[in-house]
């Protein structure tokens, strides 16, 4: 049998087990919870309207704002003079559209070769695309944060598809806060026959206003994460030590695995590579220690424990060449010490909602800027093939949309084969 059916096997019983185990008591209170308030809904059905609440299954939605929301003129007046300015948030819709649909076809073509060498894809040759599943895909202690940033993110895009909305002349009917499982989300529902009326030039402002918004709330979660990172902890960036080559001078240093390289011949990695450096060119740490191995067999490598940065090794390399390898499978890390107790709580606190804020807002620019039915993608779509073609845009945009879909459920299911077994 096959590595990849192996891996198939071992995602069907292990990971089914981790769900069980984890999520059935939030899955209970959930259910108890669901049902409690759609019974009270279907008592007190008109206390609940008069509310501005109404409750449908697993979705309840608050009404926060009933009354109209029309474009003020005397507001907007001046920014309409530069309503140009705006399609650059379709241009940023569209570097969006390319990440999403880039990461995707290249997931495709990593899983066409594995499946036809027989064996199952090898990790970072795909870029996992997984449902957040509580228990499963995110630790329940990382579930606090993470509907927290899933709730910024969505009144960022909510909020940006409203001012440009109202910057375009189109009404806001209502706005409020959707629980659609458990998470909470605001929403801005437009008014459809103000839309319907506008240019497609517009109509696409509207569209892509959602998306920018993520990839600007994105852009400023790493910035912050790169400023804020240094003020709690002593950063150490350097090459995390994954294993160690047998016959090879590293193994004859005696090198032990699973310590970083911060330091080599007393020159560390942070005095040459910075946090933003790191995250968006870790290959700059190799070239680091490229420069170093040529010049000279002799490499004195300061490691330093990843959990414990109290624990520090001192090993010298002696290699025949400076042409040879140390002996080591490495890759990019970077060991954080905490300045202080209270440094730690708020900087583990703050990496850890700015992270996940990066990552989970430019995931939902790309997914979002796909044409995928119910995406702001899939809506730009239709609307600029409407125009083109009439009657046979619809078609033409729900066979794009649907080979895409495709596309995108094969990638999950095979990120979830890869990353939960």
């Amino acid at each position: 049998m096959s590595n990849y059916y192996l891996s198939l096997h071992a995602f069907l019983n292990k990971g089914l087990g981790v769900m069980l185990n984890e999520v059935v008591n939030v899955l209970i209170g959930y259910v108890i919870f669901i049902a409690v308030i759609n019974l009270l809904y279907s008592i007190y059905k008109d206390k609940f309207k008069k509310a501005g609440v109404e409750v449908s299954g697993i979705t309840i939605v608050w009404r926060v704002f009933r009354k109209e929301i029309v474009p003020s003129e005397t507001l907007f007046k001046r920014i309409r003079k530069y309503c140009y300015v705006l399609d650059a948030l379709v241009l940023i819709m569209i570097g969006s559209l390319f990440l999403g649909l880039k990461i995707l076809f290249e997931n495709m073509f990593g899983i066409v070769e594995a499946v036809g060498a027989a064996q199952a894809p090898a990790k970072g040759v795909v870029t996992p695309v997984v449902p957040l599943i509580p228990g499963v895909t995110i630790s329940l202690a990382n579930l606090p944060v993470m509907l927290a940033v899933i709730a910024l993110a969505a009144l960022v895009h909510e909020g940006m598809h409203a001012i440009v909305s109202l910057t375009e002349g189109s009404r806001i009917k209502s706005a409020g806060l959707a629980l659609i499982t458990i998470i909470l989300a605001p929403f801005v529902e437009l008014e459809e026959k103000d839309f319907e009326k506008l240019r497609l030039r517009s109509k696409l402002r509207i569209l892509s206003a959602g998306v920018s918004g993520n990839v600007g709330l994105a852009i400023v979660s790493i910035v912050l994460f790169a400023l804020l990172l240094p003020m709690f902890f002593n950063l150490y960036p350097g090459l995390y030590i994954a294993g160690v080559v047998e016959n090879s001078a590293a193994k004859e240093a005696n090198i032990p695995e699973n310590m970083v390289i911060v330091a080599i011949n007393g020159t560390f990695f942070s005095d040459k590579v910075n946090v933003l450096t790191l995250l968006f060119n870790p290959q700059k740490l190799n070239d680091v220690l490229s420069e170093f191995k040529l010049k000279g067999r002799t490499l004195a490598l300061k490691l330093m424990d990843s959990k414990n940065p109290d624990k520090i090794v001192d090993v010298v390399v002696v290699r025949n060449s400076t042409g040879d390898p140390i002996g080591v499978y490495l890759y990019p890390y970077i060991v954080m010490k905490p300045k202080g107790v209270l440094e730690a709580k708020i900087g583990y606190f703050a990496q850890t909602f700015l992270i996940w804020s990066f990552a989970i807002n430019l995931g939902l620019a790309a997914i979002n800027a796909i044409p995928i039915f119910i995406t702001d993608g899939g809506k730009a779509l239709d609307e600029a093939l409407k125009l083109k073609f009439r009657r046979n845009g619809a078609f033409i945009s729900r066979a794009i949309q649907g080979f895409l879909l495709a596309i995108l459920l094969v990638n999950m299911v095979f990120s979830v084969m890869l990353y939960m077994p």
